[in-house]
C-alpha cells in the first residue's frame, strides 16, 4: 500500500490422537465431547501429535483447535491450562504464550483472533517434561465489552485484534490505541514514541483510549494487560490475565521528491507489487524474521536494514527501485531453539513479495 500521512500502515513417537475438550470452564476428557452450553463462548480441543521419553527427559507436540461457539463474532480468545510438575513450554506457533505459577496462557496471534460464529483456528505447542496432555479452558470476547471510537486524528489505530502486530510509522505520525475497559494503561519502551493523551482503562470502567506520537527513528513496544477487581479480593478469582503488545518501528519521513513509498508487512505475503524507478519499498516484519534477500540483485538496492532475528527488534528494511525488472524480496522466520544441540521442531514461516519495477 502507498504510505501517506493518514493511512493504516500494515504489515505467526506418534500417539493415537488424544482429544480433550474445554467448554468454557468445563473440561471433558476422552471420547465424544459432552453436550453443554459453553460459558466462555468457545471450545478448545487438544490433539497430541507426538511424544517421546518420560519424566524430565520427555516431551510432546500438541495442536490446539479453538472454535467460537457463540452467536456473535469474537475478536480475541484465551486458552489456559495447568502445567504438570516439571513440564515447561519449549516453543509455540500461531499464538502468543506465557507461563506463570504453573499455568500456561495462550492468546490469539494478530491474524487468528477474529472468529465468526462456528469458525475455528489452530495453534501448536512443544512441551518438555512429563507427557501429561493439557486440559484446557477457553474464553473469548464474543459478548463484546463496551468500546470507544478510535482517537480522533490518529494516523494509525491499533485494537485488541492487533496483539503482537508490528506497525511502521513515519516520524511525526500518531498512533492511537483503543482497548476494552479491563486493560491497564499502556506502557512504552524506548524513545521513538512519546505519549500525547490517555483516558479510561482499569479501574475506571471506561474504554482505554490513548494517543502516542512518533518523534524519532527507532523501535518501541507498547504493552498492557487486563485486570479485574475480583483478582484483588481474598481469595482472588481465577480470571486469567490477557497480555497485549504491539511492536512499533519508526522511520524518517521520505523526501517528497523521491517517488512513492510502499510499506509491506506480514499480510502482504505473496503479494505482487509494481514500483517505478525511484520509488521506495519498506519491509516491516516481526523480530523473528531474518533480513530479506533479493533475487535477482540489481533491480532494487538495499538501504538501511535494522532489527530482525536474532536482534529481538522488529525488522525494518528499506529498498530503492533503481532499474526496470522483476525481483523477489523474501525472508523466513527463525528461532533460537532451532540452533540447540537438539533442535526444536518449530516450523519456519516463509514470506515473499514479487516486485516489478518500471520506468
Amino acid at each position: 500500500m502507498i504510505a501517506s500521512r493518514r493511512s493504516v500502515l500494515t504489515a505467526g513417537g506418534i500417539l493415537a490422537a488424544t482429544t480433550i475438550v474445554a467448554l468454557g470452564m468445563t473440561t471433558v476428557a476422552g471420547g465424544a465431547p459432552a453436550t453443554a452450553t459453553p460459558a466462555g463462548g468457545c471450545t478448545a480441543t487438544v490433539r497430541v501429535d507426538s511424544h517421546w521419553g518420560s519424566g524430565a527427559s520427555g516431551g510432546q507436540i500438541v495442536t490446539f483447535t479453538v472454535a467460537n461457539t457463540a452467536s456473535a463474532t469474537a475478536s480475541r480468545w484465551t486458552v489456559t491450562w495447568p502445567l504438570a510438575d516439571g513440564q515447561r513450554i519449549v516453543s509455540s506457533w500461531n499464538t502468543s504464550i506465557s507461563a506463570t505459577a504453573g499455568t500456561a496462557t495462550a492468546t490469539n496471534a494478530s491474524y487468528n483472533g477474529v472468529l465468526t460464529p462456528g469458525a475455528s483456528t489452530t495453534f501448536g505447542v512443544q512441551l518438555a517434561g512429563p507427557t501429561t496432555a493439557p486440559t484446557p479452558s477457553c474464553t473469548n470476547d464474543a459478548a463484546p465489552p463496551t468500546t470507544a471510537s478510535p482517537p480522533t486524528g490518529a494516523d494509525v489505530t491499533v485494537r485488541e485484534a492487533d496483539n503482537q502486530r508490528t506497525v511502521t510509522l513515519f516520524v511525526g505520525q500518531t498512533l492511537g490505541v483503543t482497548l476494552a475497559a479491563d486493560y491497564l494503561p499502556v506502557t512504552t519502551t524506548g524513545s521513538a514514541l512519546t505519549p500525547v493523551s490517555t483516558s479510561g482503562g482499569y479501574p475506571t470502567g471506561q474504554p482505554l483510549v490513548a494517543t502516542l506520537r512518533a518523534v524519532a527513528p527507532g523501535t518501541a513496544e507498547l504493552t498492557t494487560s487486563t485486570d479485574h477487581a475480583c483478582r484483588h479480593t481474598t481469595p482472588p478469582c481465577a480470571l486469567p490475565t490477557v497480555l497485549w503488545a504491539v511492536h512499533v518501528a519508526v522511520i524518517e519521513l521520505p523526501p517528497t521528491d523521491g517517488g512513492q513509498t510502499v510499506v509491506v508487512s506480514a499480510p502482504d505475503n505473496q503479494r505482487d507489487l509494481t514500483l517505478r524507478v525511484g520509488d521506495t519499498l519498506v519491509v516491516s516484519l516481526a523480530s523473528n524474521y531474518l533480513p530479506p534477500t533479493l533475487s535477482p540483485a540489481g533491480v532494487v538496492v538495499a538501504g538501511e536494514v535494522t532489527g530482525g532475528y536474532p536482534s529481538g527488534q522488529p525488522l525494518v528494511a528499506r529498498y530503492v527501485a533503481t532499474a526496470p525488472g522483476r525481483v523477489d524480496v523474501s525472508t523466513i522466520t527463525d528461532n533460537l531453539c532451532r540452533h540447540q544441540p537438539t533442535p526444536c521442531p518449530s516450523p519456519q514461516v516463509r514470506w515473499v513479495v514479487h516486485v516489478t519495477v518500471t520506468n
